[in-house]
């Protein structure tokens, strides 16, 4: 093939690529999570953050293809329970599973309102995470007869005892507005996760029998978020 013919398909396939690339944004955004086991039971959150960068795809005047790339994570409260009966007590228990996670969402707007300066969006969709990291954090109690009682703080990695793939749906609503000549999104959103992260045999483990006994034998996260995104580029 001669160079001619090389060149003309490079000059074909740029242009042919371009007007996709044109319509792909990409940006930063940041959050505060709310988490909690889900259940019959009330809530009892513990507050954590995420952190990663989005990109999505102008499909038609009213929806977006969205992708996003996490640090995600979740945490939940533990039962108080006993090492040693009598001797070691851990309360405060709790656990932080350090996440990424890849949500996967289709972005809806209103056409009517695309040259307004305060637009609203839903969005939906589901997302897949992987635990890097689980630990659990807890206040040792010690009691030894004759002497006094001693406190202190203690961490432990439970990552091996836990689900480290989670997947489920996610929702949310988005105000996106200009400020300071970039597009900025607030949007709280919402996290179901359909599989569970605890369950089988960790019903019999000593740090988890009792929180397994107030919230049943499969055990599953939800998670209440506040973000705050602004697009960076455009291709």
């Amino acid at each position: 093939m001669k160079p001619k013919s090389y060149l003309l398909i490079i000059i074909l396939f740029l242009t042919t690529c371009i007007p996709v690339w044109s319509q792909i944004q990409a940006g930063a955004k940041a959050g505060y999570n709310f988490s909690s086991i889900r259940g019959v039971k009330e809530y009892d959150v513990l507050p954590s953050y995420n952190v990663g960068g989005f990109a999505k795809y102008k499909i038609t005047d009213f929806l977006h293809a969205r992708a996003e790339l996490l640090y995600f994570q979740q945490a939940a409260n533990l039962e108080d329970y006993f090492v040693l009966p009598g001797e070691l007590f851990r309360s405060r228990a709790r656990v932080t599973f350090h996440n990424v996670q890849v949500p996967i969402l289709a972005e809806f707007g209103l056409p009517s309102l695309a040259e307004e300066p305060l637009q609203p969006k839903i969005l939906l969709g589901g997302f897949f995470s992987y635990t890097l990291y689980a630990r659990e954090h807890f206040n040792n109690n010690v009691t030894v007869t004759g002497y006094d009682k001693i406190a202190y703080e203690g961490t432990s990695n439970v990552t091996s005892i836990f689900n480290r793939t989670q997947y489920g749906l996610q929702a949310a609503v988005v105000a996106e507005l200009q400020a300071f000549g970039f597009p900025v999104t607030m949007e709280f959103r919402y996290q179901y996760n359909l599989n569970p992260f605890s369950e089988g045999d960790n019903a019999n483990r000593f740090n988890l029998s009792a929180t397994h006994e107030r919230w049943g034998d499969k055990m599953y996260l939800s998670t209440l978020s506040f973000n705050i995104g602004v697009k960076l580029i455009d291709f």
